[in-house]
């Protein structure tokens, strides 16, 4: 099943921050997904708004979009940055 990427949807529940953890979501995705809480956009424009701040990746789940970094050590970080229905 592929996802319609113009598809407008409600974004909701953004990151909390810190809480859980083991480094902080990057304070620029952050206060993107805070500015994406409650509005209704597509998929492609929240992701696009994501994605121009930040280097790691970003990736549609289901319900949700995440975000993942990656360290030189190998260390791999993922984030639900943002929900939506």
């Amino acid at each position: 099943m592929s996802t319609n990427l113009n598809a407008i949807r409600e974004f909701f529940d953004p990151h909390p921050g810190f809480v859980g953890a083991s480094i902080p979501i990057p304070s620029k995705v952050k206060r993107v997904a805070d500015e994406l809480n409650g509005k209704s956009v597509s998929l492609r424009e929240a992701i696009n708004k994501i994605q121009a701040v930040t280097n790691g990746k970003v990736l549609l789940r289901d319900k949700w979009i995440a975000l993942e970094l990656h360290e030189t050590d190998g260390t791999r970080h993922s984030f639900r940055v943002i929900r939506f229905r």
